[in-house]
């Protein structure tokens, strides 16, 4: 059964989860990074020249078996250390998953904690742009988009008649 989250829990659970979601922002970008440099180093093995330069202007022509050599070893060395990096952001959203807590969007800080009330299940939301509390919910076949002040979601679905 999932966690069901308190306001206060949720709100809590933020003070880890926000230093965590930046370090996820940081490594998603060194990631670009790094497809960007893989992407540079297999045109240069098509080329068959040095992987030192920074784009076709650069290259240097030279022996085409050693430079494709060069290219290949380098860019080996960059997929290893994508591989590295998904590995680690892999494991921090696992972490947060097996909180019960949904990570919707890096970028955007925005997450879902799962919640109920009158019997209900919905979800809190909150994104950075928030600050330090949770205060939305929306709920669970409703988006972001749907999201409500908490006291109002709740005056809202408090009805029987209305679902959540």
């Amino acid at each position: 059964m999932k966690r069901e989250w308190s306001i206060e829990a949720a709100t809590q659970a933020l003070t880890e989860l926000r230093p965590l979601i930046a370090l996820l922002r940081e490594q998603r970008a060194a990631l670009e990074g790094l497809k960007q440099e893989l992407l540079r180093l297999r045109r240069l093995e098509r080329a068959g020249a040095r992987p030192g330069g920074s784009d076709q202007s650069d290259l240097q022509a030279i022996d085409s078996d050693s430079a494709t050599q060069e290219a290949l070893v380098t860019s080996s060395l960059v997929e290893v250390r994508i591989r590295a990096l998904v590995d680690q952001m892999q494991a921090s959203v696992d972490r947060v998953a097996s909180r019960g807590i949904e990570l919707r969007d890096i970028e955007r800080g925005l997450i879902d904690f799962p919640a109920a009330a009158f019997g209900r299940p919905f979800l809190l939301c909150w994104e950075e742009a928030d600050g330090e509390d949770v205060s939305y919910a929306h709920s669970l076949g409703e988006g972001f988009g749907a999201r409500l002040p908490i006291g109002e979601f709740l005056r809202r679905h408090a009805q029987p008649e209305r679902g959540i």
